[in-house]
């Protein structure tokens, strides 16, 4: 009996020891991509608050291609969601939110200039992409980088609630007579890329302290 415990106490080693990403950061890496999640959550929370208003203003569509937009969008997240959880056995967290926010800044850039509904539900399957790192990806690495499950949930589900708070001034871009919608997606695409590049650079200098 002493014997099978020692067994299996010597096999749960390299299962902690394994991966590297579930090495805590230090307290200014955490911070940063925290903020990067700020910026993430309130550009697609922008998104699915000025949708509706995008297709009938901007586009000129009758108001039911907006609920159509919104269904499709939800519709394609459910596989985006799988996929990307069965993408983790393969890549690394990091690879896999690198991705999303790459698709995220083309889809982006893609509502910009699109002007006819086929590629605006086209365009949905990279803005699943992108949800489903910031929502599938997302609470798994706050988990890798903080070592209190609590706490690493609680702040997670903040940065929605902050990025909310966030997106009210990017939507009010669309004012300025001379931006408008494509303005206010032209800056979600840049927030984006910026969000990527906090995300790297703080997984850089976290690992450069291990």
């Amino acid at each position: 009996m002493i014997g099978s415990r020692r067994r299996t106490g010597a096999t749960a080693v390299p299962r902690t020891a394994d991966s590297d990403d579930h090495t805590p950061l230090r307290l200014s890496a955490v911070v940063a991509i925290v903020v990067a999640f700020v910026l993430l959550q309130a550009t697609n929370s922008v998104v699915m608050t000025i949708m509706t208003l995008f297709v009938t203003a901007q586009l000129g569509l009758p108001l039911i291609w907006g609920g159509i937009t919104l269904a499709v969008a939800a519709l394609v997240e459910v596989p985006a969601l799988w996929l990307m959880g069965r993408s983790g056995r393969r890549l690394s967290t990091s690879a896999l939110m690198i991705s999303g926010c790459v698709a995220g800044v083309l889809y982006y850039v893609a509502l910009v200039f699109l002007r006819d509904p086929a590629t605006l539900l086209a365009a949905q399957l990279l803005n699943a992409w992108f949800f489903a790192a910031i929502a599938g990806i997302g609470m798994t690495l706050f988990q890798q980088i903080i070592p209190r499950p609590g706490l690493a949930t609680g702040l997670f589900m903040n940065t929605r609630r902050i990025g909310a708070i966030l997106s009210g001034p990017i939507i009010a871009v669309a004012g300025i007579e001379s931006l408008g919608y494509p303005g206010v997606f032209a800056l979600c695409a840049a927030l984006t890329g910026v969000a990527l590049a906090v995300f790297l650079l703080a997984r850089r200098a976290g690992r450069a302290t291990r």
